[in-house]
């Protein structure tokens, strides 16, 4: 079971269940259903939200194949990796904002990220001609971590790219792993080679290493979503509130946590839609009250506690407001 503390009170093995945040994001904004495999582990969605909840790595490993099976993509950490908010990611932006080389940067990145998870341990191994960044797991897995594995690949192949900037060159670069069944053998033109170790590693040139991080190689990806994203969050954040409606704060924090993204971003999305979270709110409310009015038998006044009004009467102003006739009105119309 899921509890809260940090990874450095824990055995080897933990993980912060919020790195599993951004498949649950990635599923809810392609309105495919996770409660499947939630309950396949018995974790509840919102705890996928909390920074302070801790589970074995293991648990992740079968929820996030459990994710990949309920979307058919058996490149689903993959294609979760390449969409992620790298500067959403502490250890990645602090790292970047303080240092002036790709070594320095490492140097940095290798002290945060265990702050995340004590299931890997990270090194930087420098050879006269090359570099390595390896992810060691502590424990041989019983799970296969498949998509974690193809989840790293995406997120670390970035990473080096975003830091080198116009020094990239794929065809210098090396991703290794046992479990390579998560990503395409020729991805991005890396070298993709089957390794004998549980972890992961990359590897690139030495040189990269002294590269100085001008504001041009160091600058943020373009996580701006297009606009038939943006179509896709809103949609999402509908889909998440309807059986939430009679909660009194559904504000952009408590919604983005619910969907596993940035405040920011989901502001952003209704801002393009030219909508914002309390008109959203509104006309959920009235969609599904006249859901609710044109099928089934609850009364005025129970559809009213399902959408957060205590009084009838309230429930009934709000409706007769946004629609111009009255529930019961409403209904016997629909009806006849």
């Amino acid at each position: 079971m899921p509890f809260n503390s940090s990874p450095q009170d824990h055995s080897e093995g933990f993980v912060r269940l919020a790195l599993a945040g951004p498949f649950l994001q990635y599923l809810t904004e392609r309105r495919i259903d996770p409660q499947p495999a939630l309950d396949q582990v018995g974790l509840k969605a919102e705890l996928l939200s909390d920074p302070s909840v801790y589970v074995h790595s293991e648990l992740v490993y079968g929820l996030l194949n459990a994710f990949s099976d309920l979307a058919g993509d058996r490149y689903l950490g993959l294609h979760v990796g390449e969409t992620f908010d790298l500067q959403s990611w502490p250890p990645f932006a602090q790292s970047q904002q303080t240092s002036n080389t790709l070594f320095e940067f490492f140097t940095r990145f290798v002290r945060l990220v265990p702050q995340e998870s004590s299931s890997v341990r990270h090194r930087l191994i420098v050879d006269a001609d090359k570099a390595t960044y390896r992810i060691e797991r502590q424990q041989e897995p019983a799970v296969p971590p498949i998509q974690v594995t193809g989840f790293g690949a995406a997120i670390y192949i970035r990473l080096l790219q975003t830091v080198v900037g116009k020094s990239w060159d794929a065809s210098v670069v090396r991703w290794e792993s046992r479990y390579i069944n998560g990503l395409p053998i020729d991805y991005k033109g890396v070298e993709v080679g089957l390794g004998t170790s549980p972890g992961m590693q990359i590897t690139f040139p030495v040189s990269w290493l002294f590269i100085n991080l001008t504001p041009e190689t160091a600058s943020k990806p373009d996580v701006s979503a297009p606009p038939d994203e943006q179509v896709t969050v809103v949609a999402a954040m509908r889909s998440v509130l309807r059986d939430k409606l009679d909660e009194p704060d559904l504000g952009p924090q408590v919604v983005a946590d619910l969907l596993g993204i940035q405040a920011d971003r989901l502001v952003k999305a209704l801002r393009q839609q030219g909508t914002t979270m309390p008109r959203e709110v509104k006309r959920l409310k009235i969609d599904v009250a006249k859901e609710y009015l044109r099928n089934g038998n609850k009364t005025v006044g129970d559809i009213g506690l399902l959408l957060g009004y205590s009084d009838k009467s309230h429930f009934t102003r709000f409706f007769q407001r946004q629609t111009g006739m009255t529930p019961t009105a409403f209904r016997a119309n629909s009806q006849s």
